[in-house]
């Protein structure tokens, strides 16, 4: 359906009622319980809900009344609307809670113009199962449209580095349609990339190699006793000798899976790619990387992370920048605007005026 232009979200946690517009690049600041994550989690049940997994989802958070705002007592429904195209294609979805803590889509509409016609082509959807009518194996139409949309977001966590980490995992070696929200499948989308994108993939390795100038390559062999498993290995640019990906730092780990995330070919890359906090770890000299590759990656897409950085902020424009704050106990997002920073900038960056309150999204009192 294109590129989204804004999504209304009502009542979904912290998030009483609050219509976002969205760019291409969408920096979320706030101070901690501001609602950010909850603005991120919404993509990422939207995506459930495209799926079929809205009751899996609802189930695993631990209930409707976990997930409406101020619980079920305060919130009859949630309910999300997403504008696609100039705002010409929506989606829209209500769910409301059931006796047994779930909640099922009670209202569900679809609208698509094709401008070859006077008017938008809008469809009354029908739920089955307690799931969405998008959700289904047979949509067609407008459904269909809606239903790549959505299922293309997705929500990136690379924060899990320890021992345990699924980025330190033996991979499957024919797991390689695309990246995985955890990283799981770092080994064999690189070995993938490599063997029939290697333009990306020596982009990817260019930056991983101005991060850590050990680095040299990544050593990419399914392994010896079962060829349908591989390991990510790597070899140090001053030895022959090859290091397993536990040896990497917290923070280049972290790195490398966000260039392979940004870096990946235009027709891997999801429409919209949701990061929350992706500095974690990170030297400042990768934080400016990350920002060059995040705008990168909005030229063919969307990007939308949340961050505790301000200098990571000093690498975007205010207009590319969303408030979040906390009123009244509810979430709201406000976007930057240069006309009212004009004078401040002259004399501070943006993390600068972050730092210093002049931009909200701090703890009162701050």
């Amino acid at each position: 359906m294109g590129k989204l232009d804004k999504i209304r979200i009502k009542g979904f946690r912290s998030i009483k009622d609050q219509t976002v517009a969205l760019g291409p690049i969408n920096i979320l600041i706030g101070g901690n319980g501001s609602g950010k994550s909850n603005f991120i989690e919404a993509f990422k049940l939207l995506r459930e809900i495209s799926e079929g997994r809205l009751t899996e989802y609802v189930k695993r958070s631990g209930g409707a009344d976990r997930i409406l705002h101020f619980g079920t007592k305060e919130t009859e429904s949630l309910q999300f609307k997403a504008y696609f195209n100039d705002s010409v294609d929506q989606y829209e979805i209500s769910l409301e809670p059931t006796d047994l803590s779930g909640l099922i889509p009670m209202r569900e509409v679809a609208s698509y113009w094709n401008k070859s016609y006077p008017q938008p082509y809008n469809k009354s959807l029908s739920s089955f199962g307690g799931e969405a009518a998008i959700s289904g194996d047979n949509v067609d139409g407008v459904s269909s449209y809606v239903k790549t949309a959505l299922s293309s977001w997705r929500v990136y966590h690379f924060h899990d580095t320890g021992p345990s980490s699924p980025m330190k995992k033996v991979a499957e070696l024919d797991d390689n349609r695309f990246l995985r929200p955890d990283g799981s499948n770092l080994a064999s989308f690189l070995y993938y990339l490599k063997q029939a994108h290697e333009p990306e993939y020596n982009l990817i390795r260019g930056a991983i190699r101005r991060v850590a100038p050990f680095f040299d390559d990544f050593v990419l062999e399914p392994r010896a006793l079962d060829e349908t498993r591989i390991r990510l290995e790597w070899k140090h640019s001053s030895s022959d000798a090859f290091f397993d990906v536990a040896s990497f730092s917290d923070g280049t780990l972290r790195f490398i899976a966000l260039a392979v995330l940004l870096l990946q070919p235009t027709e891997f890359r999801p429409s919209v790619i949701l990061v929350d906090e992706p500095e974690l770890g990170l030297h400042p000299a990768a934080i400016t990387l990350l920002g060059a590759m995040v705008r990168q990656a909005s030229d063919k897409g969307q990007v939308i992370l949340s961050t505790q950085s301000p200098f990571l902020l000093d690498h975007f424009a205010p207009e590319e920048v969303i408030v979040a704050d906390r009123e009244d106990g509810t979430s709201v997002f406000t976007r930057l605007e240069s006309v009212t920073l004009t004078e401040w900038l002259e004399d501070f960056s943006l993390g600068e005026l972050w730092e210093k309150n002049e931009l909200g999204g701090r703890p009162r009192g701050s």
